[in-house]
C-alpha cells in the first residue's frame, strides 16, 4: 500500500482490460461530516459511466438498473478505473448497471484545501480519516440517487480492493442502508487488529512469509539467486554506476543503504502484481527464471538482470533521458507500506493504518527488518505530523476480527483473497482456515450468516478478481468471478423486487 499502492495501481491499469470511457464529475462534499456547525465544502472528484445503464437492467421496483460503486482508495481514481475490468466489462453489461468511482479524499484531485493541502500544516490533514471517507461515499450516493431520474430506488453494490476492500467491508458494516452488499477483494482488515493475531494464526512475519513463499514455490533455486543478486549489489561501492543501472535520479532513490533496497522493494512488490495478464504473465515466475539463468553468465549479468526486473516492476523508465525521483514511502520502510514523506498515506499510517510487520533473512525472507514502534514509525510520525501512531485504531473503531467472526451482524459481503498475495494474511476466512503460508484447513464456519461469502483463489494476486478476464486466467480465478457474479446478481434481484 502507501506509495506502493499508487505505483501498483498505475502499473496495473496499463495491462488491465477495462475498456469503458468515463465522465469526470465533481460533487460539493462536506469537509467534516461529524460537526454540524462546520459548513465548509470541497470539490470531490468522481467518475461515472452510464453506457449500459439504458433500462436493460430495469428492476420490478422501477429502478432503471443497479449502481456499481467502487470505494476509491489511496491514489488517483483514474488509475483504479483502468484496473477494474470485472465491474466494467462483465458486470455493467450483465446487469445494465451505472458505474460510479469516487476518489478518496486527499488523493488525486480531491484535495480539500487545494494546493495548500500538504503545505506542512498537520491540522489541515485532521479530516483524513476512514470514518470521513465512508461518510463521503454515503453522502455522494444518497445525493446522486435523489438527483438522477430512474436511480432513486436502485440498489448499490460496493466494490474495493486492498485498502479499498477494507473500505468496502466497513462501508457495508456502517451504512447497510446505503449499499446492499459488497465485494471486498484482498481486504486486509485483520492486519489492522494485531491484538487478535494469535488466535487467527497471524504473526508479525506473516506478510514476509507469504512473499518469500511465492518465490520458493517457483523454484528452490530462486531465493538463493535473489540473495546472490542482493550481495552483488551490496558489494558494489560505485554509487554512480548503481544510479545509472537502476535509472534513479539521486542516490537517495536507491534506499537508505544506497545498495539493494530498491531491488528488494521491487521483489516485495511483485507478488502483489503476479497477474496472469501482466507483461510478462505471472512476473514472479519470470523473475525467478531470469535470475537463475543469469547466474550462469556471471555477476555482471545477474546485476543487469536485477536492475531490469526492478525497473519493470516499479515502472522506472528504461531510457537515459528520464529517471525516477526518490519514492517518499518506499525502499527500506516497513514491509508492504509505512510512513515516509508528507503525504496522505503517510498521515493515514501515522493515525489509523500502520502495519507492524517484520522480516528476517534467517527465516528465509527477502530482507531483514525488525519493526519497532519508535524507530519504525513514531519518530517519523512525530516529525511529520506531531502525532503518534495507534495500531489498534481501526479495530477499536469498527471491530477488526469481530466483523469476520460475525459478532457485528454483517450480511451480504464477499471476502476474496489470493494465495500469492502477501496481504491475504490479514484477510477474513471461515473458522479453522488459518491465513498462513503453509496450512489451510477448511471447516464449516460457525455463526456466519449465509449471505457472508469467502472466496479463496489459490493462484490469485492482489485483488486480481477485480481485473477483467484474460486468456491466461487460471481456472480458480475464472470460477471466483463466476461465483461473485452469481452472488451479486442474487443481491440485486432481491433488492429490486417489488
Amino acid at each position: 500500500m502507501a506509495q506502493l499502492a499508487l505505483q501498483l495501481a498505475l502499473l496495473a491499469a496499463t495491462t488491465a482490460s477495462a475498456t469503458l470511457p468515463y465522465t469526470t464529475n465533481t460533487f460539493s462534499q462536506q469537509l467534516d461530516h461529524f460537526s454540524p456547525l462546520d459548513t465548509r465544502t470541497w470539490p470531490h472528484r468522481y467518475l461515472t459511466n452510464t453506457d449500459h445503464w439504458d433500462g436493460s437492467g430495469k428492476l420490478p421496483n422501477g429502478c432503471k438498473g443497479p449502481i456499481l460503486f467502487y470505494t476509491g482508495n489511496e491514489g488517483p481514481i483514474t488509475a483504479f478505473w483502468g484496473s477494474n475490468g470485472f465491474m466494467q466489462d462483465v458486470l455493467a453489461p450483465k446487469f445494465g448497471a451505472m458505474l460510479v468511482f469516487p476518489e478518496e479524499r486527499y488523493y488525486g484531485e480531491s484535495l480539500p484545501f487545494g494546493n495548500a493541502t500538504f503545505d506542512g500544516d498537520p491540522t489541515k490533514l485532521q479530516y483524513l480519516t476512514t470514518a470521513q471517507i465512508l461518510a463521503d461515499y454515503a453522502n455522494l450516493i444518497t445525493t446522486l440517487k435523489a438527483d438522477t431520474p430512474g436511480a432513486e430506488s436502485c440498489p448499490v453494490i460496493a466494490f474495493g480492493g486492498s485498502y479499498g476492500g477494507t473500505l468496502t467491508t466497513l462501508f457495508r458494516l456502517t451504512y447497510p442502508n446505503v449499499v446492499i452488499g459488497g465485494l471486498a477483494a484482498s481486504a486486509p482488515v485483520g492486519y489492522y487488529d494485531p491484538a487478535h493475531w494469535d488466535e487467527h494464526g497471524v504473526t508479525e512475519y506473516t506478510w514476509a512469509n507469504i512473499a518469500a513463499k511465492d518465490y520458493n514455490d517457483v523454484s528452490a533455486a530462486c531465493m538463493p539467486a535473489i540473495q546472490r543478486a542482493r550481495n552483488i549489489i551490496d558489494t558494489t561501492t560505485d554509487t554512480a554506476s548503481l544510479l545509472q543501472l537502476f535509472n534513479v535520479c539521486e542516490k537517495e532513490g536507491l534506499g537508505p543503504t544506497l545498495q539493494s533496497d530498491l531491488f528488494t522493494y521491487a521483489l516485495e512488490s511483485m507478488p502483489q502484481l503476479d497477474y496472469p495478464d501482466s507483461t510478462p504473465p505471472f512476473p514472479v515466475n519470470d523473475t525467478c527464471t531470469k535470475l537463475i539463468q543469469a547466474q550462469e553468465s556471471g555477476d555482471q549479468a545477474l546485476l543487469e538482470v536485477a536492475a531490469t526486473i526492478t525497473k519493470r516492476c516499479l515502472g522506472i523508465p528504461f531510457d537515459s533521458q528520464t529517471c525516477m525521483p526518490t519514492l517518499a514511502e518506499g525502499p527500506g520502510s516497513i514491509p508492504g507500506d509505512g510512513p515516509g514523506g508528507v503525504s496522505a498515506w503517510s498521515f493515514q499510517s501515522c493515525t489509523e493504518t500502520l502495519h507492524t510487520f517484520s522480516s528476517s533473512t534467517t527465516r528465509g525472507h527477502l530482507r531483514d527488518f525488525q519493526f519497532n514502534i519508535t524507530t519504525s514509525a513514531n519518530d517519523v510520525c512525530q516529525t511529520l505530523f506531531q502525532h503518534s501512531p495507534d495500531t489498534q485504531f481501526l479495530a477499536r473503531e469498527f471491530g477488526g476480527y469481530n466483523i469476520a467472526d460475525n459478532k457485528q451482524g454483517i450480511t451480504n459481503i464477499i471476502w476474496s483473497n489470493g494465495g500469492m498475495d502477501p496481504w491475504h494474511g490479514g484477510g477474513f476466512y471461515p473458522e479453522g482456515m488459518l491465513p498462513n503460508a503453509t496450512t489451510r484447513v477448511w471447516r464449516t464456519a460457525q455463526n456466519v450468516d449465509r449471505s457472508v461469502h469467502y472466496i479463496w483463489i489459490r493462484r490469485g494476486a492482489h485483488h486480481g478478481d477485480l481485473r477483467g478476464p484474460s486468456t491466461n486466467d487460471p481456472p480458480e480465478l475464472t470460477a471466483a468471478r463466476t461465483k461473485e457474479e452469481s452472488i451479486i446478481g442474487g443481491w440485486i434481484a432481491a433488492a429490486g423486487a417489488v
